[in-house]
């Protein structure tokens, strides 16, 4: 997740300089969309696939999402692969710009579903930006992998920093075979306040949508009881390792493990071995 995110949110705080002390949060300030549909283009993806010799089938995909637009996605199969992966990105991770963590992730080797989210990427625009509709359309995509995806590995749920609530909420209504938190995050109002600037915290409050207030990691990872990986970067500054111990810490689950990735910053956890050999000793585990 990067800080550019967040740019709605931090031109409103130089509002406050004129208008007040609060700053309200909303799903439509909060939650990235992109500025038009884009095309699919996985050119880097293919470069990198090619570079390292590795046999992969890519095709695009798509679904209705609740609202009636079109959500838009890519099935990735790699030879050998070991587990089912439906891929749930960060705020501002579309397809088009994080491509390299698809590779990354067949290369443990797996398949991966990733849609990106309504209105960001190559997905069309929704009609309103109701989280509840949004969990609507993550379960579809989670339907849809299990539907396409038949075979006798193991599915997995991944998400990624904002993206580790809608994974978890998944995991509970779905209960896959495991679940992966990569750069978790606890509730939106730690997030929001750690990734604004210092010296801002005695000039203004942020006020958040109920619908926002509601959206508590902590406490689902605390009702979740299937097997669980939580991932981390030593040097995460967005989303710190404090927040991955806390989830690791009330999670209930029997097989769960928690890695802190030496060295390792927001966006570059999984280049490390440690991870990737994290990840399959988890998958052997299930």
């Amino acid at each position: 997740m990067r800080k550019s995110v967040y740019l709605p949110i931090l031109i409103s705080f130089i509002a406050v300089l004129v208008t007040g002390c609060v700053i309200n949060v909303t799903p439509q300030n909060l939650i990235y969309q992109s500025p038009k549909v884009e095309t699919l283009n996985l050119t880097s993806f293919q470069e990198k696939a090619f570079k390292d010799s590795i046999s992969v089938a890519i095709k695009s995909i798509a679904i209705t999402g609740v609202r009636g637009n079109k959500i838009r996605g890519v099935q990735v199969l790699y030879q050998g692969a070991k587990a089912n992966i439906v891929l749930f990105g960060g705020n501002g991770s579309t397809i088009n710009k994080s491509a390299s963590k698809l590779h990354r992730l067949g290369s443990i080797p797996a398949n991966i579903i990733w849609f990106d989210y309504p209105g960001a990427g190559i997905s069309d625009k929704p009609a309103d930006m109701k989280p509840e509709h949004m969990l609507q359309d993550a379960m579809a995509v989670y339907d849809y992998a299990t539907e396409k995806l038949r075979n006798d590995k193991p599915m997995l749920i991944h998400g990624v920093d904002l993206g580790t609530a809608v994974a978890t909420y998944v995991a509970l209504e779905r209960n896959p075979d495991g679940l992966v938190l990569e750069g978790a995050v606890v509730n939106l109002t730690q997030l929001i306040y750690d990734n604004s600037p210092g010296w801002s915290a005695w000039l203004t409050r942020y006020k958040l949508s109920e619908s926002l207030k509601a959206v508590d990691n902590a406490y689902q990872v605390g009702t979740y009881t299937g097997p669980l990986l939580v991932i981390v970067g030593e040097k995460d500054k967005k989303t710190p390792p404090k927040y991955s111990q806390i989830l690791y810490q009330v999670s209930p689950s029997e097989n769960k493990n928690l890695v802190v990735v030496e060295g390792a910053e927001h966006n570059n956890v999984l280049t490390s071995p440690i991870a990737v050999e994290a990840y399959q000793a988890f998958i052997k585990s299930l």
